[in-house]
């Protein structure tokens, strides 16, 4: 027999240069209820929170449901770090970097936009607008660090 939810919420927080979640709040809900409002989150910025929700039956508790999402989204801002590009074969390159710091996401990430192209040979070397043959693919995912490029000209 059912007697209520247990409805509870979690907020990613930074801890020694790492996120971790922590422990805000938690509600008994009547089984009657099909909704209920979490209040007092902070919201001046975008902040990362997962709530969950398990069944209290006279039997024991259910298998908890997560969702988590973010209050006050906006576009990221600044860009990541660590960029590294090397070499996976005669015509594939792997590119890795560290995620976009959670405090400059401003919401949850879809993912990250690479952009390449051909470096010409001479004094033109970069992937700047004038770049003629620049190239973008999209590596999905919050949490993605890694892509690989594929099917570049051989050796260049």
């Amino acid at each position: 027999q059912l007697r209520g939810y247990i409805v509870f919420w979690r907020e990613w927080i930074p801890v020694n240069n790492m996120y971790q979640w922590e422990e805000k709040g938690w509600e008994h809900v009547d089984s009657s209820q099909s909704t209920f409002a979490v209040t007092g989150l902070r919201v001046a910025v975008p902040t990362r929170f997962k709530f969950g929700v398990l069944a209290d039956t006279v039997g024991g508790f259910g298998t908890e449901t997560y969702v988590d999402d973010y209050t006050n989204t906006g576009e990221p801002q600044g860009q990541v770090e660590d960029v590294e590009v090397t070499s996976a074969g005669p015509d594939a390159l792997n590119v890795t970097w560290t995620s976009l710091a959670l405090e400059w996401r401003n919401g949850r990430l879809l993912g990250y936009r690479i952009r390449y192209c051909r470096v010409a040979v001479g004094p033109v070397d970069s992937c700047s607008d004038s770049c003629t043959e620049a190239r973008e693919v999209n590596a999905s995912g919050e949490e993605t660090t890694f892509h690989q490029l594929r099917g570049l000209s051989p050796f260049t």
